[in-house]
């Protein structure tokens, strides 16, 4: 997300680089049950044979072996970074590479983050893929697939980053993207490619100013959209918060539990801070045997602010709508697409 910039220069200095540097993101913290090096903006996770990884702000990657121990393990591309010359294209400010979002689909890891600087909105979205996530492997290598979407097709006024992948049931896949700056935007990808399917693609608007860090999910009953809003970056006069969504149809529109519409920027809370963390979001999702966890970056008041990963699971009331309620039962995911 674009506002990120301010927080790493206030604290840790790891968000808005190409490489995040190891001395800046190796602070040690023990925090709702968490411990390691848990300094984090934008954070996604995934796994990959005994290991889970986060990938996030700054192409920053931590490991775990349990997902409660947690290390720094280096960034995505590192000093190669600078081959990549079609980020420039747009940006040609000091780059940011942001909030990233990553799946396992034909064979390999998907990776999609935004190229961006700060206050520059000709931002676009970008690809890398990679057939292992182990440093060890000797096939380990992020290869750059180039631009997938940016400001000249991605929509009016659209600043196209926090991307997020949806592989539908039916084998379709999605990109979503956005932030407050016109709102989010749905369109989709060829599901091999991983790329648009038209240099011009039609695009479905979720929102026209809200939210940001988009995230789409599903059970057997609804899509459910999970996006950030309010002040993020600040420490503790933070006031971020998770909003929530939820349709019939992917396209939408998707509706809060009052019945009142995204398109209209209207929204229910899902998570908002409290006294011990002022501001909590951009979140994910991963699922693991029954649980499906939402991980997101808090700031953190004992920590003077510190932007911090939080893991957790979800759980769904009554009514159908996903909640932090322990008293609940598990939220059940539905699987996406598996190829045959």
């Amino acid at each position: 997300m674009k506002l990120i910039f301010h927080i790493g220069i206030l604290f840790f200095g790891i968000v808005i680089s190409v490489d995040a540097q190891p001395s800046q993101a190796t602070k040690t913290f023990e925090n709702n049950g968490l411990k390691g090096q848990l300094a984090v903006h934008d954070p996604v996770m995934i796994k990959q044979g005994d290991t889970y990884y986060v990938f996030s702000t700054g192409m920053a990657i931590k490991t775990s072996k349990d997902r409660i121990n947690w290390m720094y393990s280096g960034s995505v591309f590192g000093k190669d970074s600078i081959k990549f010359d079609w980020w420039k294209n747009d940006i040609p400010d000091k780059i940011g590479l942001w909030a990233p979002d990553i799946h396992y689909s034909n064979g390999k890891y998907n990776l999609y983050y935004s190229v961006s600087a700060w206050m520059n909105f000709n931002s676009s979205i970008g690809y890398a893929t990679n057939t292992t996530l182990d440093f060890n492997d000797p096939n380990y290598k992020w290869i750059d697939e180039g631009q997938v979407i940016g400001v000249k097709n991605g929509g009016e006024g659209v600043n196209c980053i926090d991307p997020n992948i949806f592989i539908d049931s039916d084998g379709k896949k999605y990109l979503l993207y956005g932030s407050y700056r016109a709102g989010l935007r749905l369109v989709e990808l060829d599901y091999k490619t991983g790329k648009l399917k038209t240099d011009k693609p039609e695009l479905t608007t979720i929102t026209t100013a809200l939210g940001e860090g988009a995230f789409l999910i599903k059970n057997a009953d609804y899509y459910y959209i999970f996006a950030s809003r309010g002040r993020c970056c600040a420490g503790n006069n933070s006031t971020y918060q998770i909003v929530i969504g939820r349709s019939k149809n992917i396209k939408g529109p998707y509706l809060t539990k009052e019945g009142e519409s995204w398109v209209d920027n209207k929204y229910t809370v899902f998570l908002a801070g409290d006294s011990t963390e002022p501001g909590r979001g951009h979140n994910g999702f991963f699922t693991e045997h029954d649980t499906t966890f939402i991980v997101y970056h808090a700031y953190t008041r004992r920590f003077n602010g510190a932007s911090l990963l939080n893991i957790k699971p979800m759980y769904v009331d009554e009514a159908g709508w996903p909640t932090m309620d322990t008293t609940k039962t598990l939220f059940k995911r539905e699987e996406s697409f598996q190829e045959k």
